[in-house]
Order: structure tokens, then C-alpha cells, then sequence
């Protein structure tokens, strides 16, 4: 069985992108780990379990599950989803949020991460600084960024953002996987500033690589990077955004100039980063 880690502060970013956990959970057979990490107050002593009975109602790790002013919300909406069927536990720890968040992911051997990201600049958060960015940065795990008020939707449609660069062929492979067990369609794209003669063989090789009628492949030549990336994103009717992360300096200065245009559907769209070892090729 996979494993999916939910990282949640219990805000409403976080409670929204559950949604999203337990569908995922639901298509590709995997349980799901909460985990809420929480960080002493600096420059003062604070006994240890006064601080966990103060600020969450218990006294040990075992009755974590059952505080009633947090918890419950998640099977509420389990509940609401039709999905209490799903193996769910829960964790709390102590620590640096980003560094508890990617140890807790390893140990646990997670497959995905689904994390909520919170204001109305959605994209922008993502690519421009947050603890979803350093979670993607540092994770081995597939992260799943869910904005704040992105609706959970059926996933039909996935954007695999490309340089067509080698080792970014198996992470679409990977993609092809998931995108089986979620019944989706994957759309390929680059965007590039000239065609090169070079296309016609670099495309024939990756459509070779996963061989589905169920995958589209562009190479669209413009200028215009952030416009006619985000003009696809609506055209296609994408529900996910999906990108090799050692890629992702080059969509943050993609999304971070004039997001204005078109920004309350953008911000909507949930982004997806498939780690890649090694660095941007």
C-alpha cells in the first residue's frame, strides 16, 4: 500500500487540500499520515507536556486522534467525501516545520506529500517562497500543492511542464503511472523560444518511452513564456500542473512577472513537483 504524508496546521488551506489527500488515497490504494508539527516558544522555558496539554488538550501521543477541537474536523471531512474508508493515523511532532515535514516523509517511506498553501497568490507562493517551496526543494517524495481555494474537482486533465532534457523522461514515465490510476489524460508541453531540428527526434523518443493515445505532446515556439503556458493551463481545462522540481527555477521566473493577468482562475490550480536527484541539466 502507498503512503501519503498530510502535513496540516488545521488552518482552512490545510482542511481544503485534505480533500484532495483522500481522493488521492482512494484511487491509488494508499493510507494517509497527518502530521502536525508545532515549535516551542523561543527564548522562554516551557515544561514540555504543560505546552502539549495548554495549546492541544492531551497528555501523550496516544490521544492525539481523539482532540476533539482538531482532529475531528479531518474525519468530518472524510465523512463528507464518502471516504472514511481510508486508512488514516496521526502524528505530532515537535521541530523545525520543513526539516520535521522531509524527515517524517522519509521515515515513513512516503510516496506523496499533499500540503495546502494558503493567501490569494496561489502559484505565486509556491514559486516565490513558503514552506511548500522549501518542502519541494528538499522532499524525495512526490509534493502535491494545493491552493487555498482550489475545489476539489475530478482529475482529468495533467500538464507536464518539459525542457525535454533526458532524466525528466522517467519522472513522465512516473507521471504516466499515476495518471493511469487516476484515469487521466497528460498534455506535454514546452515552451521555447525557436524550433530546432532536433524536435522531431526528441519527440518521436519520448512518445516511444510511454506509447498512450492518452498523452499529448507540444512544442509551442514564443516568446511570451508565462502567457502561453497559463493560456494552455485554461484552453485544456488542466487540473494539475506538473513539473520536474530541479525545473522549478525556471517557472519561478515564469510566474513571477505580471501575474495579475488571469490570476484569481491561476491561483486555483493545484502544482505537483516530481523530484529529480542531481542538479538542473
Amino acid at each position: 500500500m502507498k503512503k501519503i504524508l498530510f502535513p496540516t496546521d488545521f488552518s482552512f488551506a490545510s482542511l481544503n487540500a485534505f480533500r484532495y489527500a483522500l481522493h488521492l488515497a482512494h484511487k491509488i490504494d494508499a493510507e494517509i499520515v497527518t502530521l502536525h508539527v508545532y515549535e516551542l516558544p523561543t527564548g522562554t522555558y516551557v515544561d514540555y507536556y504543560d505546552f502539549l496539554s495548554e495549546n492541544y488538550s492531551i497528555t501523550d501521543w496516544d490521544e492525539f486522534a481523539n482532540c476533539k477541537s482538531e482532529v475531528p474536523k479531518l474525519t468530518k471531512i472524510a465523512e463528507q467525501e464518502h471516504l472514511t474508508k481510508i486508512p488514516v493515523c496521526h502524528m505530532l511532532s515537535k521541530g523545525r516545520v520543513v526539516d520535521t515535514i522531509v524527515s517524517v516523509a522519509e521515515s515513513e517511506r512516503a510516496d506523496f506529500i499533499v500540503m495546502g498553501t494558503t493567501g490569494a497568490s496561489g502559484i505565486q507562493e509556491i514559486f516565490l517562497g513558503s514552506v511548500t517551496d522549501e518542502v519541494m526543494n528538499m522532499a524525495k517524495a512526490t509534493v502535491l500543492a494545493i491552493p487555498e481555494h482550489c475545489l476539489f474537482n475530478k482529475i482529468k486533465n495533467l500538464l507536464f511542464l518539459t525542457r525535454f532534457k533526458e532524466y525528466q523522461l522517467p519522472l513522465l514515465i512516473k507521471m504516466h503511472e499515476l495518471a493511469q490510476l487516476l484515469h487521466a489524460h497528460i498534455d506535454v508541453l514546452q515552451v521555447k523560444d525557436k524550433h530546432d531540428a532536433q524536435e522531431a527526434e526528441v519527440l518521436k523518443t519520448w512518445k516511444n518511452a510511454v506509447q498512450d493515445t492518452d498523452i499529448n505532446f507540444y512544442i509551442i515556439q514564443s516568446n511570451d513564456y508565462e502567457g502561453t503556458v497559463l493560456d494552455f493551463i485554461e484552453t485544456n481545462k488542466i487540473d494539475i500542473v506538473t513539473m520536474p522540481v530541479r525545473h522549478k527555477g525556471f517557472f519561478r521566473k515564469l510566474f513571477a512577472s505580471s501575474l495579475s493577468r488571469k490570476l484569481n482562475f491561476h491561483s486555483n490550480i493545484p502544482i505537483m513537483g516530481l523530484y529529480h536527484e542531481g542538479s538542473e541539466q
